[in-house]
């Protein structure tokens, strides 16, 4: 009879000292057992690095003799794990600029056992990298065909079956090894994308960090061996790694001496190598976390704000949202629709329903789209070759969004029902699948519904997981040899993937594991574990209902975990104890220890709760009352002296004690015990109760504590600052916590506070409000007479020269010809600032006045512009006429501001990145110096609170002061809501084309000549050049991503001396690093700069489809082809003004019955000063330096809204900061709805028309007084306006309430419910400002879907200054969802027109 043979592990703990053979003993110790064969037989491979054991083919019986050796730990079968399957990092704060201690980073080594990685990717590039560090003592044992180098400077591969040769490789076959190693320590890529989806940065946590990869999954398996997870471990440690990655497991947890990886990550620990394993995919049940082992680090899966969504338009107009990652443009088709059930033959009805495999008809579904109940229904009409196809959602992946083979999207039931009940009304039913976009996911961070639970099923007194960390929909590198989804048949090959799983976690912990290690080399891996879980975030229990059995200690927190003040910390010694209270023998603790470990007494025996581990958990016996104490240590890892406090976060049904309290250190690593006392009645079966201990030495933050208006009299604010932190303070003082006070203009300052601090000052009286410093982002001449707005335009120059502009930027290049004082009197006698710009930087009569602000003092400081962003802006509004200016001859005329003759003040807020304690401190100075503007050109990534916006605060004291602000509306492109200029009492400025186009042009070697667009400075003189197609110019790249010519793709040596044909806008940047003569690239519909030229660093042009295509079609029909790329020249663009595609959109998310944006102005394609330190174009390496350029974004347009506010003011010098603002809005030009269809909230009241606006005929005022019954309206405390106006103001009652849309502004805006009938009325007030004795009457532009009547429609003035009011009364019959009905009202004397946009939409408030 034939015995069944397996293959089983044999693990036999540490490697035993002296003279000692492994794989000798091993085969004696088989010799013993086998019946059948022979040692060397059965011996699949010995396990002799860095632990002892083997692998062995053997029966069941003599598996179990085996196991009752002395020397055998455990024994069982190998079986099969599974994979757990950039905006990442930012979302978690831990941005590109992020502290680095590169030297030691390039020193980590990340070991990543996976599905192997693919060397090619330019994630994995070794451009910049140095030697090998010395420590590194494994191999590059590949396979063929694969080439290790500085960056993976280690590669294995192992074969349970050997016979595959496919599988003898580490290359990556699969993806998912070379998503994880990119994720925890990919290089920086700049423009990464999944087929144009989600284009960015892609980068990993430790860029400069060394990569292993150890390939123990394989295709041909089915999965991860045991065995060759274990063989993973036991070469990776002996290599010499420094943090090991792990993204997989066992379907369920396992004893500590069966699960490898248990085994593997203790054998990591005793050499000082922590692991990071993620829990698992298997969704809500509990105890289902495979990852339990407390010497490693257990991570869960949790979303970040950028989320995929998709939507379908079905054939009656409504639109559905739902989820997927469907690069597939419609291009505006629309498909039928048919329901598997009618498109199956074969099948019952539920299954035909549902599109179960082989179900669909392929004939039926032919070009038409199927409806699907279930989700895998995809794959089936994928197969069946349908068009497209609509699924419903109902499993554990509800709200996650995968990668489709075709157009597909996924929607919740109700969305479902939506479709079913439409085709159900109507004999042919048709839909549109629309290409998937991002949106920001304001719920974030949640546990993901597929992460898997806890508690620990092996050790219930320890938690797990440890940690949770972004793995939903991450884009990282990609194997372009695995299909970028999970359907069959899909043949797509992609560089950059977006996938979702704990897999995807993980890395991202193992990637702030390797940084913390790069600030604390010698730190154990326990004290890392202790520091990212002691420092992480906490997160919201009412989001995530399992609570820490979801999410551990909390989501993680890389800035912070590199200074966590106090560690756990946990080593072999003590893991042995666990394992003796957990009942495994003392024998087999020896084995694996290897050495004379032994077990305390029973009556000293410590229980696993007493496990020095970060986090503290008990199970306790149900219905019982219970009490129980943990016994922990702690060691100073933050400063010398100090002193920590604890504190429990109250949970009314738990008694929690601490003893001690507080904690005083006297030496950095001392160590300190303390013990915790939990009590409780109860629990019924299967309940948590938790809480929150927090030991803290008031380790401070910088926060921003506004305070409003400054009181009359008030002596001192800094006086007053001090004393109200030393009341707030625990430890320190408030000389050392104050960082700036604000005192000159309004009042409040900026401190190190922590968040407890924070919390108590935030209730004292007097503050407004309190939150974190943040960055906020800088948002990147024929202009000037586009608009009409020639040289010799009427000027009142005397008034022109006193007229002082602040400009909060990066600076100023005070050496430009833009800004000599050749002509300028001395500085106007209202100034009262001061020139403080640093060293080697000199003031002038034109320049006036100049600060710089740091949030590290310790930094050597300037108001000199190094980035070129500030000069520009501030020559875009004030700067001299400069004629002859030119970007190397092109664009080639008189460079010039608005206000040519006015004087500028510079005010640097943005030396490293705009920082909100810099940007407030600039309107603080620039208020109080008598600037009569202010411009700044930047804002945050999205809308906040009033009270909590620096610019919305600093423009606010402004306006008190007579100040206009003028800010750029961002440039986030065409979603709703995408603006971050908020406030009514600022002019919110979006950007514009203007008739000036850059253009460029290819003529081919056939003499055809193409046009394209491109800021390209070069000169070819008549020389034409080969053209080399990406794909045929890359040896290590897939089809794809070698025809978009990403960087490392290119072979330099096949480049030199010709020009790339690339496959994407980006390619020019490949091209350019490679070294080619040239590049053309293909300009998509889906950039978001289309239509904008951009500054190319090499002879470079980008084509539309079309063309793009006729140079392909050109290569195709000769053997040698070649190009000329001309010189960039100008054209007249009879299409403008059209918005940017680039310019952020309303409605106002704040406000929403207030307009934004105001205005808009020209910022494409602007010619203005630029500061020679700068890069010329957005390259690096780009080594060109100009004293103008030309540059894009709503950063240009708002500056020329600055110069025209600044114009009107030389003729208005007493007009009120509104009545500058009204003038401009109401004398706009009308823009095309045609060219623009998002309308008003693209451009507001229209085009600045700057001539028009010193004669607006009618204003419309609104003053402090009506801008503190708006804040009352929208629910603001009475307190905090008063403390905002710095008077008694008082709210009207609720019966008086003024709504928001009553404010007295130029535009009128108000949102109604969708579906609803309306009827609303506004109310306003001119005043008369253009001739005495004038009468204006009122016309509405006819518009069938709205009924608009205004009362009365004549308007009489007697004089100047007088005032009118009338109301405006809107009806209509209701909107759809997210739509907007648009009119125009104009008042007319016959010479003057007073327009103003009337809008009515029904987009709902963000997150309502």
């Amino acid at each position: 009879m034939m015995m069944m043979m397996q293959a089983y592990i044999v693990y036999m703990g540490s490697l035993p000292g002296g003279e000692y053979s492994p794989t000798f003993n091993h085969l004696n110790m088989l010799q013993q057992v086998l019946k059948q064969s022979f040692g060397v037989d059965s011996l699949i491979r010995s396990y002799k690095r860095s632990f002892n054991g083997f692998v062995a083919k053997l029966t069941n019986e003599e598996a179990k003799k085996l196991a009752n050796m002395k020397e055998v730990v455990s024994v069982f079968p190998n079986q099969i794990l599974h994979l757990h399957t950039t905006r990442s990092w930012d979302f978690m704060g831990f941005t590109s600029s992020v502290r680095r201690n590169t030297t030691i980073e390039t020193d980590v080594i990340i070991g990543v056992l996976d599905s192997g990685i693919w060397p090619e990717s330019p994630s994995f590039s070794d451009e910049g990298f140095g030697p090998a560090p010395k420590k590194w003592k494994g191999t590059c044992k590949g396979g063929k065909n694969f080439t290790c180098n500085n960056k993976i400077i280690g590669a294995r591969f192992y074969q349970s079956i050997p016979s595959i040769e496919r599988s003898a490789t580490a290359r990556d076959i699969a993806g998912h090894g070379s998503h994880t190693a990119s994720i925890a320590a990919g290089n920086e890529v700049k423009g990464a994308s999944f087929l144009g989806l989600a284009q960015g940065t892609a980068r990993g946590g430790v860029p400069s960090a060394r990569i292993a990869a150890y390939k123990v999954c394989n295709q041909d398996n089915g999965g991860c061996t045991l065995d060759d997870v274990l063989v993973g471990f036991d070469d990776a440690i002996a290599d010499g790694v420094d943090i090991l990655t792990v993204s997989l497991g066992g379907a369920e947890p396992v004893d500590f001496f069966s699960d490898v990886i248990a085994i593997g990550s203790f054998h990591a620990m005793e050499k000082g190598i922590l692991t990071l394993n993620s829990v698992g995919n298997n969704g809500g049940s509990v105890f289902a976390s495979a990852s339990v082992a407390p010497w490693m680090l257990s991570v869960a899966a949790s979303s970040t704000d950028r989320k995929f969504i998709d939507k379908v338009v079905l054939g009656n107009g409504n639109t559905l949202t739902g989820f997927s990652v469907n690069p597939f443009a419609s291009n505006g088709t629309k498909l039928p629709i048919v329901y598997g059930h009618d498109v199956s033959r074969n099948c019952s009805e539920q299954d035909a329903g549902r599109c179960s495999p082989s179900c669909l008809d392929s004939h039926l579904v032919q070009g038409k789209i199927t409806v699907c109940d279930q989700l895998l229904g995809f794959d089936e009409a994928h197969r069946a070759g349908a068009a497209g196809s609509i699924a419903q959602l109902l499993d554990q992946y509800d709200n996650v969004s995968f990668v489709m083979a075709f157009p597909a999207v996924a929607l919740n039931p109700s969305n479902y029902f939506s479709v079913k009940s439409y085709m159900n009304s109507t004999k042919n039913p048709v839909a549109e699948i629309l290409r998937s976009e991002t949106i920001k996911d304001l719920y974030s961070p949640m546990v993901a519904p597929f992460s898997s639970l806890g508690p620990n099923a092996i050790v219930p007194d320890i938690l797990k997981p440890d940690i949770t960390a972004p793995g939903v929909e991450i884009l990282a590198a990609y194997s372009p040899l695995a299909p970028p989804s999970e359907t069959l048949g899909d043949k797509r090959q992609v560089q950059y993937n977006i996938l979702s799983g704990t897999s995807m976690s993980c890395p991202h912990v193992a990637g702030v594991a390797a940084y913390v290690k790069t600030f604390h080399p010698d730190w154990s891996p326990s004290a890392i574990k202790s520091a990212i879980m002691t420092t992480a975030w906490p997160m919201d229990k009412s989001k995530n209902p399992m609570g820490e059995f979801s999410y551990g200690a909390g989501h993680i927190n890389p800035v912070k975990a590199i200074d966590p003040g106090l560690v756990y910390e946990a080593f072999k010694e003590d893991y042995i104890k666990l394992m003796c209270s957990l009942g495994y023998s003392l024998d087999n603790i020896k084995q694996v220890s290897g050495n004379n470990s032994s077990c305390p007494t029973s009556s000293e025996n410590v229980p696993p709760r007493d496990l020095n581990y970060p986090s503290l958990t008990a199970s306790v016996l149900p219905n019982q009352s219970f009490a129980f104490s943990f016994h922990r240590t702690v060691k100073n890892v933050g400063h010398a002296n100090s002193t920590y406090k604890a504190k429990v976060s109250p949970n009314p049904k738990l008694n929690v004690k601490v003893v001690p309290e507080v904690l005083s250190f006297k030496a950095l690593e001392e160590k300190k015990s303390f013990n915790v006392t939990v009590s409780g009645r109860s629990l019924e079966p299967s309940v948590m109760l938790s809480t929150m201990l927090i030991w803290s030495d008031g380790v401070h933050i910088t926060y921003i504590v506004y305070m409003g208006s400054l009181s009359e009299g008030e002596i001192s604010p800094a006086s007053n600052h001090l004393n109200m932190l030393q009341q707030s303070l625990v430890e320190s003082s408030g000389v050392d916590s104050l960082i700036r006070s604000y005192k000159r203009s309004f009042h409040g300052f900026a401190a190190k506070l922590t968040d407890e601090e924070a919390k108590n000052m935030a209730k004292m009286k007097g503050v407004v409000s309190v939150f974190p410093d943040q960055i906020i982002e800088l948002h990147t001449t024929r202009s000037w007479d586009f608009m009409g707005f020639a040289d010799s335009v009427k000027r009142n120059p005397a008034i022109e020269s006193d007229v002082i502009i602040g400009v909060l930027d990066s600076g100023i290049w005070p050496e430009s010809p833009s800004f000599s004082d050749q002509g300028f009197g001395p500085v106007p006698k209202k100034w009262k600032g001061a020139c403080k710009g640093g060293q080697n930087f000199t003031c002038n009569n034109k320049i006036i006045g100049a600060r710089f602000y740091q949030s590290k003092p310790s930094l050597e400081g300037s108001a000199r512009d190094e980035v070129g962003h500030g000069t520009h802006t501030a020559s875009i509004a004030a700067g001299n006429e400069v004629k002859d200016a030119s970007l190397f001859g092109l664009a080639q005329g008189t460079a010039r501001g608005a206000v040519p003759s006015a004087r500028i003040a510079a005010y640097n807020v943005c030396g490293q990145g705009c920082a909100l304690v810099n940007v407030l401190a600039g309107f603080d100075d620039a208020i109080a110096d008598g600037v009569d503007m202010i411009t700044l050109s930047m804002g945050g990534i999205g809308p906040i609170d009033l009270f909590s916006d620096v610019i919305a605060i600093g423009s606010f004291h402004a306006m008190e002061k007579g100040i206009l602000t003028l800010n750029s509306v961002g440039n986030s492109g065409g979603a709703a809501f995408g603006l971050t200029s908020v406030a009514p009492w600022m002019l919110s400025v979006a950007a514009s084309t203007t008739d000036r186009k850059f253009i460029d042009k290819v003529v081919l070697g056939n003499g055809q000549t193409l046009t394209g667009l491109s800021v390209n400075t070069f000169a070819s003189n008549g020389t034409k050049l080969p053209i080399v197609y990406g794909r045929a110019i890359s040896t290590n790249c897939s089809e794809q991503d070698a025809g978009n010519c990403f960087r490392s793709c290119i072979d330099s040596n096949l480049v030199k001396g010709k020009i790339t044909l690339c496959d994407q806008l980006s390619g020019y940047a490949g091209a350019y690093h490679a070294g080619a003569a040239g590049s053309i690239v293909q300009l998509q519909v889906s950039d978001q700069s289309d239509n904008v030229s951009v500054v190319m660093p090499l002879p470079a042009v980008a084509l539309e489809t079309s063309n793009y295509n006729l140079v392909k079609s050109y290569m195709n029909s000769t053997k040698n082809t070649v190009a000329e790329i001309l010189r960039s020249e100008t054209i007249k663009d009879l299409y403008s003004p059209v918005v940017a595609e680039f310019s952020s959109l309303g409605p106002n998310p704040v406000v929403l019955d207030i307009l934004k944006p105001d205005i808009t102005a020209p910022g494409v394609n602007i010619l203005a000063a630029y500061s020679p330190l700068a890069p010329l174009s957005e390259i690096a390496g780009d080594k060109m330096q100009v004293n103008y350029n030309v540059l894009s974004g709503t950063s240009m347009s708002c500056p020329h809204v600055a110069g025209v506010a600044a114009y009107v003011k030389t003729f208005h010098p007493d007009w009120s900061p509104s009545a500058i603002k009204s003038a401009i809005m109401t004398t706009a030009w009308p823009m095309d709805k045609s060219k623009n269809p998002n309308g008003e909230i693209s451009y507001g009241a229209g085009h600045v028309n700057p001539v028009k606006a010193i004669d607006p005929g009618l204003v419309y005022e609104a003053f402090e007084e009506e801008y503190v019954k708006l804040m009352c309206s929208l629910g603001y405390s009475l307190d905090n306006i008063k403390r905002v106006s710095g008077d008694n103001s008082t709210c009207p009652k609720s019966t008086e309430n003024v709504p928001p849309r009553d404010l007295n502004y130029p535009s009128l805006t108000s949102s109604v419910p969708p579906n609803q009938p309306f009827t609303l009325s506004f109310h306003r007030t001119v005043k008369n400002v253009g001739l005495a004795n004038s009468i204006y009457k009122a016309q509405v532009s006819p518009d069938q879907n709205l009924n608009v009547q205004v009362v009365p429609n004549v308007l009489s003035f007697k004089a100047l200054e007088e005032k009118q009011s009338f109301v405006v009364t809107v009806s209509g019959g209701g909107l759809k969802s997210q739509s907007l009905l648009s009119t125009t009202l104009t008042w007319s004397d016959g010479v003057r027109i007073v327009r103003s946009p009337v809008v009515v939409h029904s987009y709902p408030r963000p997150n309502a």
